[in-house]
């Protein structure tokens, strides 16, 4: 999901020039894949690269875990922003790791991904898709089983998380399996 202020002509001004500069930073790609074998710009590199280029501009990036979505904010001194969500889960098949390592790699691969997006910096050689194979969207994803509503205390939790949240009503249906009452009490139907 994106959003942004009602106005963002300072923070495009601003990020114009972040862009102009950036060019100018000779990023290079400092990590390596050794399952892919490629080469790509680690998310400690990127952040000490931009960090300064940013806050000369009168910008700031903020990234924050929100459920299990990854908000990714880009700030202007003025006050207007521009923010993207995206979802992460974590990271698997990596021998000898834990649940909360596999979790910090995830958050990680998506830090590095969404503020590449945000800034428009490339962080992978761009091979057309071409190391891809024959990987589909399916794979990618994991749909999780949808979870009941089963007491009234977790329908009440429910209904104030809305509350705190009206634009992501869409969710709610994603993530849970509703009975129609359910439905008709959350204006779903």
């Amino acid at each position: 999901m994106y959003k942004q202020s009602e106005n963002i002509n300072e923070l495009i001004q601003s990020l114009v020039k972040f862009n102009a500069e950036f060019q100018k930073a000779g990023l290079k790609k400092d990590a390596k894949n050794n399952h892919l074998q490629n080469k790509y710009l680690s998310l400690d590199n990127i952040l000490h690269t931009i960090r300064p280029i940013l806050s000369a501009n009168n910008l700031a990036i903020v990234q924050a875990l929100a459920g299990e979505y990854l908000v990714t904010a880009l700030y202007h001194v003025s006050g207007q922003y521009i923010q993207s969500e995206m979802p992460f889960s974590p990271m698997s098949g990596n021998k000898g790791t834990n649940a909360l390592q596999e979790l910090g790699g995830g958050i990680t691969y998506a830090k590095r991904y969404a503020l590449s997006a945000m800034l428009g910096i490339s962080v992978d050689i761009d091979d057309d898709a071409q190391s891809a194979g024959s990987i589909k969207r399916e794979q990618l994803e994991k749909p999780k089983p949808r979870k009941e509503v089963k007491t009234e205390e977790e329908m009440q939790k429910l209904v104030e998380w809305l509350l705190n949240n009206p634009d992501r009503l869409q969710d709610v249906e994603k993530h849970y399996l509703l009975t129609k009452h359910q439905k008709e009490l959350l204006n779903l139907c």
